[in-house]
């Protein structure tokens, strides 16, 4: 049986510029030994990258495994901004490529462990459940499987999802829930976002936010 894992000495391991860093495998025979081989994880050369709460950023990971996984020259340590405004300590991987790259607050930031959010840039190549940056309203509500709220827009938190109104990307598995913002094209006029803007909740299927035609600006991952 193999099985793959992370080990603290495999943070000092580097990766080829092709690769994301390395692992370890560890095999086992019948007699109880074991070799432990460590191999380079290669990046992926096709997207969207596809994001899921398992492996690598299952709810039970550490900077330590990610150091591991990813290899410490592509992991850095920085102060994360939450969407309230509050700073904690966190985890930056793949820091240096705008595509791949993204920040994880932790549960307990002192030993960096148990993901309490995983946020991507506005001009990543990652996806989740078929979302990503520049996904449409109409694919969000088709991945969602049904309707949604937003909060109006204006402000920090506007056009951000409110309620997923029990769809799919309310709950996508490994203890996880989609967030993300809608973004408004810089052609619509005043007249039209004053009906979609301030203290309210605005459905997804409501006619003059579908006549506004938004995508996604901004999405994370949310950890229950």
């Amino acid at each position: 049986m193999l099985l793959a894992g992370g080990a603290l000495g495999l943070a000092a391991c580097q990766g080829s510029p092709d690769s994301w860093g390395t692992g370890v495998v560890k095999q086992s025979d019948a007699f109880g030994d074991y070799s432990e081989t460590i191999v380079a994880i290669p990046k992926p050369t096709a997207g969207p990258r596809q994001f899921q709460c398992t492996g690598p950023f299952a709810p039970d990971t550490t900077a330590v495994n990610l150091a591991a996984d990813f290899g410490q020259a592509n992991v850095a340590t920085g102060t994360i901004t939450s969407p309230d405004g509050s700073t904690s300590p966190g985890l930056i991987v793949l820091p240096n490529d705008p595509g791949l790259a993204m920040e994880i607050a932790w549960k307990d930031p002192g030993a960096m462990a148990a993901p309490r959010r995983i946020s991507f840039t506005e001009e990543s190549a990652w996806s989740v459940n078929g979302i990503g940056i520049g996904t449409s309203l109409a694919d969000v509500e088709k991945a969602n499987g049904g309707p949604f709220r937003i909060q109006g827009f204006g402000g920090e938190n506007g056009g951000v999802v409110a309620d997923w109104q029990g769809g799919r990307l309310g709950n996508i598995g490994g203890g996880c829930r989609v967030g993300l913002q809608l973004a408004l094209p810089a052609t619509v006029r005043d007249a039209a976002l004053g009906p979609l803007s301030g203290p309210r909740r605005v459905s997804s299927r409501d006619a003059k936010l579908r006549a506004a035609n938004p995508t996604v600006g901004l999405f994370w991952i949310n950890y229950r």
